[in-house]
């Protein structure tokens, strides 16, 4: 069959065979990955009780990654206080664009869970900002949480 095909149809369709897997490739949603080793902010405020509670952060730790578009995330937040240890794990991913990821969070304060859903949001500086942070709110009706960081230098990755 290919035999008695004209040369100029063989060479397009050979062409189109080669094209299509590129333009497939080119329209990927872009891939970000942040990550923070200094955590610099961290807040707590019960609905419950009106307490405000601003704590000093003695370290912390932060990595996300995400799919711009998608519900394809991965985000965990550590941070440690003078007295307790929390965690943030982003479990549910509703919407992302390329510099925010917004969901639902599980949060644990030293071990024990504190809020099981709770909605909220990562928001990071745009690529090549002079000031390269990450920030995250999130909470439910009984407490919110505010997380701020710096962003290591060079490990920001956008492809």
């Amino acid at each position: 069959m290919l035999s008695n095909m004209p040369k100029s149809v063989f060479n397009g369709l050979a062409a189109l065979t080669v094209a299509i897997p590129v333009v497939a490739w080119s329209t990927l949603a872009p891939v970000h990955n942040v990550r923070s080793s200094s955590m610099t902010g961290f807040q707590e405020y019960n609905h419950t009780t009106g307490q405000f509670t601003l704590y000093t952060v003695t370290s912390g730790k932060a990595t996300f990654s995400w799919q711009e578009g998608t519900l394809q995330s991965f985000g965990n937040v550590q941070v440690k206080t003078q007295t307790d240890s929390f965690e943030f794990k982003l479990v549910r991913t509703t919407s992302s664009d390329s510099i925010s990821i917004n969901g639902e969070w599980d949060v644990f304060k030293n071990g024990t869970p504190r809020c099981a859903g709770c909605k909220g949001y990562m928001n990071v500086s745009p690529p090549g900002d002079s000031y390269p942070y990450l920030k995250a709110v999130m909470g439910d009706d009984k407490a919110s949480y505010t997380i701020s960081g710096d962003l290591d230098p060079n490990t920001r990755y956008d492809y």
